[in-house]
């Protein structure tokens, strides 16, 4: 099965959620969790029979690998396979699954999409470890090669709190006693844990909180406004991104996936942006008024950085690039708009399809304080036929590029 994203949620009508997506070699798998069609439309947790993976080389195109059941390992059938999480180690693939608040076990494969069989015969967190309940894993692999998984619950859902063991090189038994994790304010279930210049981020739905340590304690930062659900967090191809629960739709209770850029402030600080949310990542519409440098798919040497604006530039260095695929709608021979200034002897190459279409100096600002003056917008006549097209845009020297706009 493939589907083709449209905007988010990312595949529809299959109640794919709970989402953690990891990325293995060239491709993006999502590991979730699955709310059946019960009959009823009702969406509730009683019906979530198996779990799903599904991969994709681009984040908009998604192909299901395989469907994983409880019936094939000694959880048994079970309608209560609650979320998912997936890790790698020497080339072996590991899954951590749910079995309702009771239990979390392991499988693993040879490959990152199928073939999971257990890995023990028994739970890795088993019922009555701590004093939280064993469900709703997160696995995370620090810089030092060391992996922990998170899991638990606060009181108010029948824990004590989120608990941090980390994982023997097997990947598959703990190496330590489960440590309670403290965190200053109130935290929700379905726990994930992310590093990002060098600090530590444990999230429930779309709040997050930092540490120093991996162990904590951690303190409570804001919320990103993306949902009220599981989330995870992952970097790809330059860009940072969330996948996070949406409902299918307005008052339907079945859950779906969606995926969004994220950006970092540099007080450590997450923002996400309302309109990626509803769209989603991977591809663009030519009628909005402005895209944003900053939600570029793919880039290289290339890093993003608030602007004056109150949003964010992407400040490609000499050399680099950024790409936005699917700019869908364009019409015939539009005027591409690029706001942005330049750093020395600056020059934007644009190629439209992978063929260049033309390039523009840009502003030395190198004499300029960071003021809405040191921009000006640039244009570049566009040749193109009406439809969609991929735009990529490659710098000589250095610039901070704040966005374009197509103009007709």
């Amino acid at each position: 099965m493939e589907v083709t994203a449209k905007k988010n949620p990312i595949i529809t009508k299959r109640g794919v959620c709970d989402p953690h997506v990891h990325i293995f070699g060239d491709r993006a798998y999502l590991y979730a969790s699955h709310d059946c069609d019960d009959g009823t439309e009702s969406g509730d947790y009683d019906h979530m029979d198996d779990w799903e993976i599904w991969s994709s080389a681009d984040l908009v195109t998604w192909r299901r690998e395989s469907v994983v059941s409880p019936a094939d390992t000694p959880i048994g059938k079970s309608h209560y396979c609650w979320a998912v999480d997936a890790a790698e180690k020497d080339g072996r693939y590991f899954l951590y699954v749910s079995n309702h608040v009771w239990e979390t076990w392991v499988l693993v494969s040879d490959q990152p999409g199928k073939g999971f069989v257990p890995a023990r015969p028994d739970p890795i967190l088993p019922k009555a470890l701590t004093r939280t309940r064993s469900y709703d894993p997160a696995v995370f692999t620090d810089d030092d090669g060391k992996s922990y998984i998170v899991f638990g619950t606060p009181v108010w859902a029948g824990g004590d709190s989120y608990y941090i063991a980390r994982l023997n090189e097997d990947m598959c038994t703990l190496a330590e006693t489960p440590k309670k994790i403290i965190v200053n304010d109130l935290a929700d279930d379905k726990p994930f844990l992310h590093k990002h210049g060098g600090v530590y981020y444990l999230t429930w739905a779309s709040f997050y909180a930092t540490a120093d340590d991996v162990c904590g304690p951690y303190t409570l930062r804001g919320n990103i406004g993306l949902t009220y659900d599981h989330g995870s967090f992952f970097e790809w191809n330059g860009q940072q991104f969330m996948a996070f629960t949406v409902n299918e739709s307005r008052g339907q209770p079945r859950r779906a996936t969606g995926l969004a850029y994220i950006h970092y402030r540099e007080n450590g600080e997450i923002v996400s942006d309302s309109l990626i949310r509803e769209y989603g990542v991977g591809q663009y519409r030519a009628d909005w008024n402005q895209i944003d440098a900053s939600w570029y798919m793919r880039g290289a040497c290339v890093q993003k950085k608030e602007n004056v604006f109150g949003r964010f530039d992407a400040v490609v260095q000499d050399g680099g690039w950024i790409e936005f695929p699917f700019v869908r709608g364009m019409e015939a021979n539009p005027d591409l708009k690029l706001h942005c200034k330049g750093m020395r002897e600056s020059e934007i190459t644009v190629y439209a399809d992978g063929v260049c279409v033309g390039s523009v100096r840009v502003r030395d600002a190198s004499k300029d304080d960071s003021t809405f003056a040191c921009y000006r917008e640039e244009t570049l006549p566009l040749p193109l036929p009406a439809g969609d097209h991929s735009l990529r845009f490659a710098v000589k020297g250095l610039v901070h590029f704040s966005y374009f706009r197509l103009i007709t």
